[in-house]
């Protein structure tokens, strides 16, 4: 059988494994031609539903999808991969629902926008199943793509221009570092592979022979991914790209992307440079800590509520580390997946009250949440629950997540780290309370709030009751993620 068609028959076997990614590209590129050329201007806003739609088809399918290897084992499909992907695919649909109130009242409803996030999430897609350093390489590289654009989205606003030009620059400058990183690990291995599997038996053989050689390279991707997750001291482009992006697209930053990379961030260092734990476990802690002490420290001083979160969702990576660092990798799996989890859901909940501000012309600022129990008390009541929980306040869903995290930590022996990541959580219920402080506290200072829309009171409800929900069975939700399988 000649070789052309012994791969085109591969490729067919293997297409399944990713049928949810090639579902949103599908759609992504029917919605942009010649589905876009049919829909009269007037009529943008009905991509909505399509794509929510779209969402919940590749949801089933990347579900249902069998175990399995494909594609020369460039991509692996299993619990972990599908864990991270449904977690990708919320964050999505919760960003389409949170985007219609502000895409209508700025008048800037376009079929580019959908497909830019649907093609994103099929690069999230892909990077959480790569099990090579090439495909994981192209798949954080069609991720980054698409939310450089979606960042600065808002042309008509100098600030969206200029975050989206920032994080372009960085985001191009960090990839140099990854992909350069990659070449040197594929020297030290012989230059015979990039799958991972392979790679860290190569490594695990060459660390003695070019140890220099490797830890060049695990330090360079080490500093590619912490670009990815915003983590200190590469975080720079976060606080701008927050505060100037698209306040949906803000919340789609702060969960889909760090949600992916993490998983990446596991399965590379975990799976990868598993051999070379030691090369790279002790900048990652700097990293992990460095990250804990100044995200939460600089949240003390914002005055913008978004930039506020961008410096606590900063903090927030600085935990997660803990569960990359952990020698365990199934529990250090569980546990970042099970913090994500809790982390989407209290984010959700706080930028759609965010967003529902804005409406009128409040929401960038801190003082706008002045009063707000005595203007909105439901509205108020939810956006406490969604602070204290992200503090990690007993006995609320945050907490546990925290304390599952922490306690994979202590077992591992990173007492220092642990310490580090408890006072600084005391730092951070010291912003977090400064909202609930404002809300309750304080004089009203802005106009009446009118209701909230449907799409944003659904958000706030629902996430609001599973939270609250997701508190009454905090210890029975540890016992549950100790059970989940991986792989």
């Amino acid at each position: 059988m000649p070789f052309a068609q012994q791969l085109w028959q591969a490729m067919l076997r293997d297409l399944p494994l990713i049928s949810g990614p090639l579902t949103l590209f599908f759609a992504a590129t029917i919605m942009l031609w010649p589905g876009d050329l049919l829909l009269p201007s007037n009529k943008k806003h009905i991509w909505a539903p399509i794509t929510l739609g779209v969402l919940a088809v590749s949801a089933a399918l990347v579900a249902n999808t069998a175990n399995g290897s494909g594609f020369s084992s460039m991509f692996q499909v299993d619990g972990f991969t599908r864990g991270f992907q449904l977690l990708c695919t919320a964050a999505a649909f919760i960003t389409v629902v949170l985007s219609q109130p502000q895409l209508n009242a700025l008048q800037e409803q376009t079929v580019e926008y959908y497909a830019l996030i649907l093609f994103s999430l099929g690069g999230m897609q892909l990077l959480v199943g790569a099990t090579d350093l090439v495909s994981v390489y192209f798949s954080v590289e069609l991720m980054a793509l698409c939310i450089y654009i979606l960042v600065a989205y808002l042309r008509t606003q100098e600030r969206s221009i200029e975050a989206g030009v920032k994080y372009f620059l960085l985001g191009a400058f960090s990839s140099g570092i990854l992909l350069y990183g990659i070449s040197l690990l594929f020297a030290a291995g012989g230059g015979v592979t990039t799958n991972l599997l392979q790679l860290n038996q190569k490594l695990a053989l060459a660390t003695h022979n070019n140890s220099l050689l490797v830890f060049a390279g695990v330090l360079m991707v080490l500093v590619g991914f912490a670009f990815k997750v915003a983590a200190v001291p590469f975080h720079m482009w976060s606080p701008d790209a927050y505060e100037g992006a698209p306040t949906p697209i803000t919340a789609y930053l702060s969960m889909a992307p760090k949600a992916a990379a993490l998983a990446a961030f596991l399965r590379v260092f975990g799976t990868g440079l598993a051999s070379v734990h030691s090369d790279w476990s002790a900048p990652l802690g700097f990293i992990a800590a460095a990250s804990m002490i100044l995200g939460n420290v600089a949240a003390l001083r914002q005055q913008s509520i978004k930039r506020m979160l961008a410096y606590s969702s900063i903090a927030h990576v600085g935990y997660m580390l803990l569960g990359v660092l952990s020698k365990d990798p199934l529990g250090g799996a569980r546990a970042v997946w099970l913090y994500l989890l809790t982390y989407l859901l209290m984010q959700s909940g706080a930028f759609a009250v965010i967003i529902h501000l804005q409406g009128t012309g409040e929401g960038e600022r801190l003082d706008d949440f002045r009063g707000l129990a005595r203007r909105r008390p439901m509205l108020a009541f939810a956006m406490m629950v969604f602070m204290l929980s992200l503090a990690g306040i007993p006995p609320l869903l945050g907490f546990f997540s925290k304390f599952y995290l922490f306690m994979l930590a202590i077992q591992q022996g990173q007492y220092l780290l642990t310490t580090i990541a408890l006072l600084t959580s005391a730092v951070a219920a010291t912003y977090y309370l400064g909202v609930v402080n404002l809300m309750y506290f304080k004089e009203p200072t802005g106009v009446q709030l009118p209701r909230l829309g449907t799409a944003l009171a659904l958000t706030v409800g629902c996430t609001c009751g599973l939270v609250l929900v997701g508190t009454c069975f905090g210890p029975w939700l540890l016992d549950w993620a100790q059970t989940i399988t991986w792989f």
